[in-house]
């Protein structure tokens, strides 16, 4: 009966080494997988701060087209007013 205990126990821990095993390999996977998602987020991020600052350009591209047309009909206005 002694050995067949020892033999149980020597089974029960290669059993136990085992799922050890396969949970710090399973827990590697999801760190590599939160790395991963992290990455993912981090280039969303950069992504949509690079379109916002192509979208302030265009706008401000667009406000400064609008400023001189303002400053140009202001002007052709001041000049139809000075010759009646």
């Amino acid at each position: 009966m002694h050995e067949e205990d020892k033999t149980y126990e020597n089974e029960n821990r290669a059993e136990t080494t085992q799922l050890k095993n396969i949970i710090d390999s399973k827990e590697a996977e999801i760190t590599t997988l939160k790395n991963i998602i992290d990455e993912l987020k981090l280039k969303k991020v950069k992504e949509i701060e690079e379109v916002k600052k192509e979208a302030d350009k265009l706008m401000m591209e667009k406000i400064i087209k609008y400023k001189k047309l303002i400053r140009k009909l202001k002007r052709e206005t001041k000049d139809m007013l000075q010759y009646p």
